[in-house]
């Protein structure tokens, strides 16, 4: 409503960077049909693009815990821990994404370090992070 009013404001006279961003402003409030495998897909794709940096962006928690430390997680990733400590071999465990709560999604993957210690990483977002990607 707002971007109307200025338009009408201007005269109708916007500078085509001002229509091309307009348009682009449209385009990302435009409601988008997607089913659950997509967001998971594209959920999937985040954690592992972030994990491969192991640099995680401000709306994004990165953290990672060894299987000895899980006491300290909440429940679902406490279970999810405790999937890769039961796992005849960790290393050959897949990454993952998981719901947590109704909003938010966590992506996992075991990490095997130089010593030979193991380690879960997290990687926690929010779901319309996805969806937003999408």
């Amino acid at each position: 409503m707002l971007i109307v009013s200025i338009t009408a404001g201007c005269n109708g006279s916007l500078s085509e960077d001002q229509r091309k961003a307009f348009r682009e402003e449209m385009e990302d409030r435009e409601i988008k049909k997607v089913n659950e495998n997509e967001i998971f897909r594209k959920a999937l794709e985040i954690g592992r693009e972030i994990s491969a940096k192991e640099v995680a962006p401000a709306d994004v928690r990165m953290f990672s815990v060894t299987l000895q430390d899980s006491i300290m997680l909440n429940e679902t990733e406490q279970k999810i821990a405790m999937a890769y400590a039961y796992a005849p071999d960790p290393t050959q465990v897949e990454d993952n994404i998981q719901k947590q709560g109704p909003d938010s999604l966590i992506y996992s993957k075991y990490i095997l370090d130089h010593d030979s210690t193991g380690r879960v990483l997290f990687v926690k977002m929010a779901r319309s992070k996805a969806v937003k990607t999408l």
